[in-house]
């Protein structure tokens, strides 16, 4: 059954549509009436509340977080997301306002930790090879 979206605006309606059916995950998964309609409901708040975090306008924010949402939910990687949100473990408010690393699976957030730890220590080693050279300049002047 088809979510029914009723906001006047083509690509608010899309987005719902799209926010549904990335709640709903696997098709091959049958849900009952009951279930349907509350992922529909929650799909409606979702899409509001990212359409207010927009200053109430279809612009490109609205557009970017939009595909966001609907990609990071319908991530295979990271199924733990789409269950939190379809549960009520991550409610619409706070969905419609996570950025990327707070979406981001146990294991990317890990492998993002890992990154910045690595980029750090590359850093510091690049700051020490350019105080060394500093210290061997000035002594030379």
């Amino acid at each position: 059954m088809p979510v029914q979206v009723l906001t006047g605006d083509k690509f608010r309606d899309n987005c719902i549509t799209l926010l549904h059916k990335a709640l709903i995950g696997d098709d091959k998964i049958k849900i009952n009436e009951e279930e349907e309609s509350r992922l529909a409901e929650k799909a409606k708040l979702i899409e509001h509340y990212i359409y207010k975090n927009s200053n109430s306008t279809v612009n490109k924010n609205y557009k970017d977080t939009a595909r966001s949402k609907i990609w990071n939910l319908k991530d295979k990687k990271n199924p733990e997301l789409r269950q939190n949100v379809a549960e009520g473990f991550i409610n619409e408010e706070e969905f419609a306002q996570m950025d990327a690393e707070a979406m981001a699976s146990k294991e990317r957030k890990r492998q993002n930790i890992i990154i910045r730890k690595n980029s750090l220590a590359s850093s510091i080693a690049d700051l020490s090879d350019l105080d060394r050279s500093n210290i061997n300049n000035n002594r030379n002047l």
